[in-house]
């Protein structure tokens, strides 16, 4: 069973958990809620719309306290990996100082960080190109209830895509496939390939998102190309305080 979110409480969807300073916890909210594990991951996520959107109307005059109860939040964008493994990792955080050992990231490290700031649930963006990471990080999160969902890593224009998208697809763990500028790839090259659309449309079909990386206005053009070609399609745009477009593109 996973973390639960009442419905009378405001939701707060993050990505880089970083980026929150620390907070006090006195009435042991983040606590509670992360022993509370009454639903499933599936139903978790399914009530998070229906939380945000309970948030925006307006309360009664008597609920309209002075200091409200700490926002329950779910990190939407963390990273694991372990660099200790026999095959390695791709991708193993910041690079640490000179003779300094890599560390692993694991659901237990980060809740151990995240909890007392008032995080109930985070999603795992995959940050390797291998396609057996996928399964790899799906059985690191069903071991740990703070963890309600998994981006993985699928190429929609490849011939096997298909295949992994109904193999991945049974654990209800994943949620999306993330594609963008990184691994060598060119998401505006592919939002004309008909191959590539295609697999979208699988992947819409199937009620999972596209999560895209590294922004910048080519990108961000072909995302609405994709968004056109695919309108049921969900989009997910990351990282985009890191877009700083030049002169003449902010001129355009």
């Amino acid at each position: 069973m996973r973390a639960t979110v009442p419905r009378h409480e405001p939701l707060l969807l993050v990505q880089d958990l970083q980026s929150f300073a620390r907070a006090p916890d006195p009435e042991g909210f983040a606590r509670e809620h992360s022993v509370k594990q009454r639903r499933s991951r599936r139903a978790f996520l399914t009530g998070v719309a229906a939380t945000a959107a309970a948030a925006a109307m307006p309360r009664p005059p008597e609920t309209n306290v002075a200091q409200a109860p700490p926002i329950p939040i779910v990190d939407t964008h963390i990273h694991l990996f372990d660099p200790t493994r026999p095959q390695g990792a791709p991708y193993s955080g910041p690079r640490p100082a000179p003779g300094a050992t890599p560390i692993a990231a694991y659901p237990e490290r980060y809740r151990r960080l995240a909890v007392p700031l008032g995080v109930v649930g985070a999603i795992k963006v995959e940050a390797s190109p291998w396609i057996e990471d996928n399964l790899w990080v799906l059985e690191v999160v069903q071991r740990d209830p703070i963890m309600v969902g998994v981006i993985g890593n699928l190429e929609p224009d490849k011939p096997e895509f298909p295949e992994y998208l109904e193999r991945y697809h049974k654990n209800p763990l994943f949620r999306g496939i993330r594609y963008g500028n990184l691994w060598g790839r060119d998401i505006t090259k592919q939002s004309a390939n008909p191959d590539f659309i295609s697999g979208l449309k699988r992947l819409a079909e199937a009620d999972l998102v596209m999560d895209t990386a590294n922004p910048r206005v080519p990108l961000l053009e072909a995302m609405l190309r994709i968004s056109d070609a695919v309108p049921t399609l969900r989009i997910v745009l990351d990282h985009l305080p890191a877009l700083d477009p030049s002169e003449a593109e902010r001129a355009a």
